[in-house]
């Protein structure tokens, strides 16, 4: 598979999503995702996906300025 964007190569690593809300940041550690070599984009499969919406809605709930999260943990 090859990058939509620059159509570079794609490989497999831990990266940190960053959710920034009106009143919050949400930062999700070491989620799974496709990255580009060549420009950076990251792309994630479905499952990851469902699991990141997941816990935004959770996390968004909290009264918190800042919330960092290990995925892992997260979905287990």
């Amino acid at each position: 598979m090859n990058c939509f964007m620059c159509k570079g190569n794609l490989e497999e690593k831990k990266v940190n999503y960053v959710v920034d809300l009106d009143n919050t940041i949400i930062i999700i550690k070491g989620v799974p995702a496709k990255v580009c070599t060549q420009c950076g984009e990251q792309y994630f499969d479905d499952e990851t996906a469902e699991n990141i919406e997941k816990i935004v809605n959770q996390l968004k709930q909290l009264a918190t300025e800042v919330t960092i999260v290990n995925y892992k943990e997260k979905v287990a």
